[in-house]
């Protein structure tokens, strides 16, 4: 799966999960947070797509994901950011 599409993947799980994702000027790439009772997942403009893959699968593989129809691709990269692996 290509770089573009898994990115796409990650946001659409995202929304799935009730997790707004959002892209602003950071110094840090940024995380996820809660804040009203809701998840938001903060990440720095400046990122790769790659970068951006990173964070998402680091911090949405901190969530719950039972019951999730998740691609097996989008899966093992959950799981590999959950192991400490590395992805890619």
């Amino acid at each position: 799966m290509n770089q573009a599409l898994l990115l796409q993947e990650l946001e659409t799980l995202a929304a799935q999960l009730g997790v707004e994702v959002r892209y602003e000027e950071l110094e840090s790439a940024g995380g996820l947070c809660r804040y009203g009772g809701k998840h938001c997942l903060i990440a720095s403009r400046n990122l790769s797509v790659a970068g951006r893959i990173r964070l998402l699968a680091r911090e949405l593989g901190r969530l719950p994901l039972e019951g999730v129809f998740l691609r097996p691709s989008v899966r093992e990269l959950l799981e590999k950011q959950s192991d400490g692996r590395e992805s890619q």
